[in-house]
């Protein structure tokens, strides 16, 4: 999308995975192809047994507002996501639509600027349950693929958010860095939150992720 974002504190391989998952993600993550077995299972609600319901709102309306967020964040972008932006294993898997917004931390406290990202898109019901393996396998092959000694990826206990959820950190040891992912699906809507931040922002992003999930009908 072209979004610069000041991050001069963040370390230089974490801001390289960073834009190269937001770039995986915007072509369709799953489509990544994995050497790897699944690392963790998602948690699952009845719902994903029973079968997959539509969800009756646009994209557009499922991004958090400035009402719904903490008042120490700003959004800074919003941006329709169009096909033409997705690699063919999206639209082959029925990637319909999808919006993104990018939210800043106003405080004097975190120089770097600390970001939360939400990335939502669409898909057939039938094949939503394939995005979150897809997407833990991706970011771990992306590590690999990185070699990096002082960069790790742990998934997090699951969140338990929408129909489906997991969640991961990336570390750098080199400077204490750390940027957080959450991953959720609820009916045939996946979304991602990003967030650059500390400890208490993953715990940010997970309040804004169930917020997300909240609005999705």
């Amino acid at each position: 999308m072209g979004v610069q974002i000041d991050m001069k504190k963040q370390s230089l391989s974490l801001m390289i995975i960073l834009m190269t998952c937001f770039i995986i993600l915007s072509v369709g993550i799953a489509g990544c192809t994995s050497q790897t077995p699944p690392v963790s299972p998602v948690t699952q609600t009845p719902s994903m047994a029973t079968g997959t319901k539509l969800s009756t709102i646009e994209p557009s309306q499922m991004i958090l507002q400035p009402s719904e967020i903490p008042s120490t964040l700003t959004i800074v972008v919003k941006s329709e996501r169009n096909i033409s932006e997705m690699r063919s294993w999206a639209v082959d898997h029925g990637w319909k639509k999808g919006y993104y917004a990018m939210f800043q931390k106003n405080d004097p406290n975190s120089p770097s600027g600390t970001i939360f990202e939400q990335i939502i898109s669409v898909y057939t019901a039938e094949n939503i349950t394939l995005i979150i393996p897809n997407t833990i396998d991706a970011y771990r092959n992306g590590i690999i693929a990185e070699n990096n000694a002082n960069l790790t990826l742990d998934v997090l206990p699951a969140p338990g958010i929408g129909d489906s959820s997991n969640a991961l950190v990336i570390s750098d040891k080199s400077d204490n860095t750390r940027m957080y992912l959450i991953s959720f699906v609820k009916k045939d809507v996946y979304q991602d939150f990003w967030t650059n931040g500390t400890a208490t922002d993953y715990e940010t992003a997970k309040q804004l992720a169930s917020i997300a999930a909240a609005k999705i009908k």
